[in-house]
C-alpha cells in the first residue's frame, strides 16, 4: 500500500513547490486545440494545477488548508451543477408536449426526439454524478483523518521530472464528469431544436414558396443562436487565463 502523500516522512523528500509549471503551447493551432480541449470544460489552471499544489506543499498546515479549500469549492460546484442539471432535465422532459407535427402532417424527424432523449439521459447522469460525488466527499470529511484520505484518493504513485507527486489522471477527469454531462445535455437540446425548426422549413419547400413563417422562424432562430454562440465563446476566451502567464507576485 503506498505511503500517504502527507506523512511527515514524505515531507522530507517532497521538493519545495511554489507553483506548478507547464510549457506554454506553441503555435496558434495548438493554442486553439488546448483551449477547446481543456479551457472550457476542464481548464488546467482550475482542475489539475490546484491538485498538484495541495499534494506537494511542504507545510502541513498550508497543505491542509489547500485541501479544505478544494473540498469546499468542489462541494459548492457540485451543488450548483446538480441544481442546473435538474432544471435542464425538467425542460427536456417537457419537450414531449411540444408540437412536433410538421406542416405537411408528418411527424418530426427522428433526430429531434433522439437528441432530446439523449439530453435527458445526460442530464440525469449529471444529477446522479453530482449527488454521488457530494456524498462521497461528505463521508470522507466525516473521518478523523479526512484531509489525508482526500489527498491519498487524489494522488498517484507517479512523480514528474522535478520530483513532484502527480494526481491521478482519472481523478482529474472523474471530478469533471457532472459538468461535462450537463454541457452535453444542453448541447443535445440545442441540436434537437435546430433540427426541428429547419425540418419544418425544408418540408414546406416548394419552389418560390420557401419564404414562409417557418422559414422566418428558422432563419431568425439560427441568427440569434449564432450570435449567442459567438458572444459565449468570446466570454470564455476572456475568462481563460493560464497559470503560466501569471507572475510570482500575482
Amino acid at each position: 500500500m503506498p505511503t500517504p502523500v502527507d506523512t511527515e516522512s514524505n515531507n522530507s523528500r517532497t521538493p519545495m513547490v511554489n507553483r506548478p509549471r507547464h510549457k506554454a503551447p506553441k503555435g496558434f493551432v495548438r493554442s486553439v486545440l488546448k483551449f477547446l480541449g481543456s479551457g472550457i470544460l476542464s481548464p488546467r489552471a482550475t482542475t489539475y494545477e490546484p491538485l498538484v499544489l495541495l499534494l506537494n506543499t511542504p507545510d502541513v498546515e498550508k497543505r491542509n488548508k489547500l485541501t479544505e479549500q478544494w473540498r469546499d469549492n468542489k462541494l459548492s460546484e457540485l451543488n450548483f451543477v446538480g441544481i442546473v442539471s435538474a432544471l435542464l432535465t425538467g425542460v427536456l422532459t417537457s419537450t414531449g408536449s411540444w408540437p412536433t407535427i410538421l406542416p405537411n402532417g408528418m411527424e418530426s424527424p427522428w433526430p429531434v426526439r433522439c437528441s432530446w432523449y439523449c439530453g435527458i439521459i445526460l442530464g440525469l447522469a449529471s444529477i446522479l454524478g453530482a449527488a454521488d460525488q457530494s456524498i462521497r466527499l461528505h463521508r470522507l470529511s466525516s473521518h478523523r483523518d479526512a484531509l489525508p484520505h482526500i489527498r491519498h484518493l487524489l494522488s498517484s504513485n507517479k512523480r514528474d521530472d522535478e520530483g513532484r507527486i502527480l494526481p491521478r489522471r482519472m481523478q482529474v477527469y472523474t471530478w469533471q464528469l457532472p459538468v461535462t454531462f450537463l454541457a452535453c445535455s444542453a448541447l443535445c437540446m440545442i441540436v434537437g431544436m435546430f433540427v426541428l425548426v429547419w425540418a419544418a422549413t425544408l418540408q414546406t419547400y416548394e419552389g418560390n414558396d420557401w419564404w414562409d413563417e417557418n422559414s422566418k422562424v428558422a432563419v431568425t432562430f439560427t441568427i440569434v443562436a449564432g450570435l449567442t454562440a459567438v458572444f459565449f465563446f468570446m466570454g470564455q476566451i476572456s475568462l481563460y487565463s493560464p497559470m503560466s502567464e501569471l507572475g510570482e507576485d500575482d
